[in-house]
């Protein structure tokens, strides 16, 4: 943060001024460490007290360029702290530290690279699943609003490889690219991909050539905002009906259902059973749309009921919260 800047460029200038007096004074008067330390703190203060050894014309310009040098560093680190103060900027540097802390601890977590309407959207939905991320921006006004609503947030630029470190990209488990600037966005992906090959990257793009730039610099997917907008729009002005359905689809009443993916994972309850025997709709009441199979990974849209799970395996069902979270633990039901 620029306040932290100021305060390491206040404190650098104090050292350098103390090690000059102190060198300076040792050759001129020929004293030792500690009486050349005195003299230059004496000197830079202004305070008055007598010198330690006696003053030869050499020694008394240097002391004169100690003192406007002393008086002006001093009026400087003195108003710039005040001005901390008064602005609250020490407790943000305070805040500052300790959200650095809890970004260091994360594992696992998302970094969402931007800000605006796009990058608040995302924010939103990560934070009704209550998941971990960090929020990079460089838009001042983005940076207080996240930080007053607790939301983890490093000022910077996505694009430079320090910033990303410091994020934690090492330990992330994906990143998007939300930057206006689709440039941005692929030097972002680039960046990001060379710091950690691993790492999933949904990148925004502006452009179908943006897109093609952006898959080959290391994306896993690209979207482009306006284009689904735009189809979005066209369909409703086309299809109205089926778009009002697939908006009711995920709405019954007021209750939401959420589309949600389900691995099936060794010693569970769906190892090694098909569709049928695993009774999903009766036990949970939920519904499989399409299966991700682990050995081609492509999706197997209204799977057959004799379909047998294998380990690795990704259910695409369609409900409500706490019957997703009863099938994840249908196992420990069985076993208990």
């Amino acid at each position: 943060m620029e306040e932290r800047k100021k305060l390491r460029y206040i404190f650098l200038i104090f050292a350098f001024l103390l090690v000059v007096g102190i060198v300076g004074y040792m050759i001129l008067l020929k004293v030792n460490f500690v009486d050349a330390l005195y003299m230059t703190v004496i000197t830079i203060s202004t305070v008055g007290f007598g010198e330690v050894a006696a003053m030869n014309s050499e020694a008394e310009i240097f002391s004169v360029i100690l003192i406007f040098l002393g008086v002006g560093i001093v009026g400087y680190a003195f108003t710039t702290l005040v001005v901390f103060f008064v602005e609250g900027k020490m407790t943000d540097l305070w805040k500052g530290r300790k959200m650095d802390k809890k970004i260091s601890a994360l594992n696992d977590h998302y970094i969402i690279c931007g800000s605006g309407e796009l990058a608040e959207v995302i924010i939103q939905k990560l934070i009704e699943e209550n998941l971990n991320f960090v929020v990079i921006s460089s838009n001042r006004e983005d940076l207080d609003e996240y930080s007053h609503e607790n939301i983890l947030v490093i000022e910077g630029c996505s694009t430079e490889e320090e910033i990303l470190e410091k994020a934690g990209i090492l330990k992330a488990k994906g990143l998007v690219a939300a930057l206006d600037s689709e440039v941005d966005n692929i030097v972002t992906v680039l960046t990001a991909r060379n710091l950690n090959d691993k790492i999933y990257i949904i990148a925004n793009s502006m452009s179908k050539s943006g897109s093609e730039k952006l898959m080959k610099v290391g994306a896993n997917k690209t979207l482009s905002a306006v284009e689904i907008s735009g189809k979005r729009m066209a369909a409703l002005l086309v299809k109205p009906s089926i778009i009002s359905f697939l908006d009711v689809f995920t709405r019954v009443g007021d209750v939401e259902l959420d589309l949600e993916e389900v691995t099936v994972f060794k010693d569970s309850y769906l190892e090694n059973k098909n569709l049928m025997e695993a009774e999903i709709p009766k036990k949970t009441g939920l519904i499989v749309i399409a299966i991700k199979k682990i050995e081609d990974q492509k999706l197997l849209f209204n799977p057959p009921v004799n379909y047998t799970f294998q380990i690795g395996d990704v259910l695409i069902v369609l409900g409500r919260e706490e019957q997703i979270e009863k099938l994840r633990h249908l196992g420990d039901e069985v076993r208990n």
